[in-house]
């Protein structure tokens, strides 16, 4: 074999093998169906030489399919390595019998397959130490065709021929403008690149629609604005102030990255005659001049509404402002100024409390707290969130004023098609969208997330843009697996904190007796179609798993990729099955969260019960109403009587079916019997999956008592009801005898035995 051609480092290893290659890519662009074949039997002849070198004896294991599995089961190639085995030999298969295999492009993609085997192949098995040359993209070597441009016109004719087949190809829409006569596409990149992705960027955090400011809102923003409810709160408030001469004082009061900037760039563009007449402070952690810190930048601002002179002020301002700033601003000393009715104010908001604080109004001030405005709702059938899936609906919807849609028709036109396109055409299925955006609810409750409308719009881009954006029809059938969207989102843990949470809410991490027999059927199945027909629910799901309806396809870590994914699929787009795997403590948590904010005192009575179990088994108890005071490694057991009332005198409850603001955590209330001494608890879903799991028999170790030491505390302190100054339950565990030890009617002491 000649010096240079394709795989010829590995010809000292298998001759017959780099011959096979040699072929395969001389046929390349003159019969791709007989490249794919001989690709086939290279790979045959690279196994041949595995089982001579590793000295395997196995007459029984003939085909090609029976040795990939049986290297595989012997741990001899690993998963990525199997995925490449396989990908040539399903590929192989499929152009031997099918008469009209989409070819060309697929051929291309076994060729850099092929190059990955052989590389595998030399570093396992040569003695030789030689520099192998980087992969390179064949190209023709007839017909006149030499530079990359005219591969790639080949390539993308190609293409566009496949999607026309396929019905794909749209008519190229008609330039779309705005009012003010801005493009909605601006179509100005040369016809290889995709509208599609440049336009999802601008989705992520580094996008330059990222930076919120309070003086500028593009087309762009406008058309992914949605309306909050705060935003309909701040324009009563600035419509009621229009008519008054009175200086007044609007706090939007918050954190980083919820919405205060965009919300005020929003009303300067398409409200300004409500927000004209104020001076507006979108960070009050700047300063006016170098020497001045944040503090005294702040009093600066609100030097008008100070003691001194908030009698005689008629200023108007908007300061949009962190909650620890205004902490830090209200209780620092200010010198000749002071904030005593702005302290006042802001205590009585009860802003700093455990209450839902949306809108408070006293006199010249008012405050609005995003803190408190949820991005979804509570009801009796579940969370929801009409923000989120609205902004969901404006990126996918098909419609001419969507910047999105329109950029996916134009990459049709100009026949680019990658996983980004397929991933996108994905995530239109209405109920997809929605368990994309129930798995962010789920990551707001159960993980105390904050998650911003700017980490949300990052959020979505991570779950359609690929690592490798090559054409969809050069890919794999398990690099479009690894790509899709269900793997982007449960399977890119280290990009974001938000997909490290998804990765924890993995379907393929529940157990569930509905995902064993979903299992068991990919298991015991010959032919998949039943199987994909009974578990995914979604036209362009079914599409990837076309080259995987018959078992004998593949098995051990390519099957386990594929079980992987059938899960994700028929998690993200089957209802009855997802309803099935969800974790029910999280069903529970979310059912009582809404019974304490709605009043519903039948539930409120379960979860009061439910929790005094936990209580009682956080301790040990040794029978009813008793819990044990020492530890349980002691030669006996000591436990008092306790006994604690709850109250549900301290909720509010909103009558609602749909709440839109509600207490995030479910708060109950303890007293000793007479009403006088109380104790507070605070229970997030954490701190529920915790107590469940006690009540089922779990004894919680140091790192739970760690982790939950405001739980701890509240024990430290319901103790104090108990009677162990009047009477106590003294346990011997090796001989199973009991003893009480309790004051008699005269106030003596009497120990005796407890049948």
């Amino acid at each position: 074999m000649e010096k240079g051609s394709f795989l010829s480092f590995i010809e000292h290893l298998s001759p017959v093998a780099a011959l096979n290659a040699k072929k395969m890519e001389e046929l390349l662009y003159e019969d791709s169906a007989s490249a794919i074949v001989k690709s086939r039997l290279f790979l045959e002849e690279i196994l041949n030489e595995v089982f001579n070198m590793e000295r395997i004896e196995a007459p029984y294991v003939s085909t090609l399919y029976e040795r990939i599995s049986y290297l595989s089961k012997e741990g001899i190639i690993k998963r990525d390595t199997q995925k490449l085995f396989d990908t040539i030999r399903i590929t192989g298969n499929k152009a031997a019998h099918a008469g009209d295999f989409e070819d060309l492009t697929q051929a291309i993609g076994l060729h850099k397959v092929m190059y990955e085997v052989a590389l595998w192949f030399y570093e396992l098995y040569s003695q030789e130490k030689v520099n192998i040359p980087p992969y390179e993209q064949p190209k023709p070597s007839k017909n006149g065709f030499s530079s990359q441009e005219q591969i790639d016109e080949i390539i993308q004719k190609k293409l566009i021929a496949l999607m026309e087949e396929r019905g794909e190809r749209a008519i190229t829409p008609k330039e779309e403008l705005t009012n003010d006569g801005e493009e909605i596409l601006v179509k100005d990149l040369p016809d290889s690149k995709s509208y599609l992705l440049r336009e999802l960027r601008r989705l992520s955090d580094s996008a330059q629609e990222a930076i919120e400011n309070a003086n500028a809102f593009s087309h762009f923003k406008k058309y992914m604005h949605v309306d909050r409810k705060i935003q309909k709160d701040l324009e009563y408030i600035l419509e009621k102030n229009k008519h008054d001469d009175l200086g007044k004082l609007i706090l939007l009061c918050g954190s980083v990255g919820d919405g205060k900037s965009h919300l005020l760039a929003y009303l300067k563009k398409h409200k300004p005659e409500l927000i004209s007449a104020y001076e507006i402070h979108n960070d009050a952690t700047e300063s006016f001049s170098p020497d001045m810190d944040a503090m005294e930048t702040l009093a600066e601002v609100l030097k008008g509404f100070s003691d001194q002179q908030a009698t005689n002020s008629n200023k108007r301002v908007i300061l949009a402002i962190n909650m620890g700033v205004l902490h830090n601003f209200i209780t620092d000393d200010h010198g000749d100024q002071t904030y005593n009715e702005l302290s006042k104010f802001v205590d009585n908001s009860d802003l700093f409390s455990q209450n839902v604080t949306t809108h408070y109004s006293e006199d010249s001030f008012d405050l609005l707290s995003f803190g408190d405005y949820h991005p979804f709702e509570i009801t009796s059938d579940g969370p929801q969130s009409q923000f989120f899936l609205s902004i969901l609906n404006n990126i996918f919807k098909d419609s001419n004023e969507n910047p999105f849609h329109l950029a996916f028709k134009e990459d049709q036109n100009n026949g680019i098609h990658t996983m980004l396109h397929e991933n996108f055409e994905f995530m239109k299925n209405p109920f997809v969208q929605k368990q994309v955006v129930d798995l962010i609810i789920q990551t707001l409750i159960r993980d105390k997330m904050v998650i911003s409308a700017r980490a949300f719009l990052n959020f979505i881009a991570d779950i359609l843009i690929p690592d490798t954006l090559s054409s969809y029809y050069s890919l794999t059938e398990f690099d479009r697996l690894e790509l899709n969207t269900p793997n982007l989102l449960f399977n890119r843990m280290e990009r974001s904190p938000i997909l490290k949470a998804m990765g924890e809410k993995d379907p393929i991490h529940q157990r569930s007796s509905h995902i064993d027999q979903l299992i068991i059927n990919l298991n015991t199945y010959t032919d998949y179609d039943k199987v994909f027909d009974q578990y995914i629910e979604s036209d362009k799901a079914k599409q990837w798993l076309e080259p995987f309806k018959r078992q004998d396809n593949f098995e051990g870590h390519s099957f386990s990729q594929l079980v992987e994914v059938v899960i994700r699929l028929a998690y993200l787009t089957n209802e009855s099955f997802s309803k099935q795997v969800i974790e029910q403590n999280y069903l529970n948590y979310v059912k009582y969260l809404y019974a304490f904010n709605a009043g519903e005192k039948s539930k409120i009575r379960d979860f009061y019960e439910e929790m005094k179990q936990a209580i009682f088994k956080w301790n040990g108890t040794p029978k009813k109403e008793y819990i044990y005071i020492n530890n349980p490694g002691e030669k006996f057991r000591i436990a008092q009587l306790l006994n604690f009332k709850p109250t549900y005198k301290h909720l509010n409850f909103n009558t609602q079916n749909v709440l839109e603001s509600f207490k995030a955590t479910i708060h109950l209330r303890y007293h000793d019997g007479n009403g006088n001494d109380q104790v507070d608890l605070e229970i997030d879903y954490p701190l529920y999956n915790l107590l469940t799991k006690v009540q089922q028999g779990y004894c919680p170790n140091k790192k739970d008592k760690e982790d939950a030491i405001k739980f701890v505390e509240f024990m430290d302190r319901i103790m104090g009801y108990g009677k162990k100054k009047d009477e106590l339950l003294v346990q011997f565990p090796v001989d199973e005898r009991s003893y009480k030890l309790k004051r008699d009617d005269f106030g003596d002491f009497v120990f005796e035995k407890e049948s």
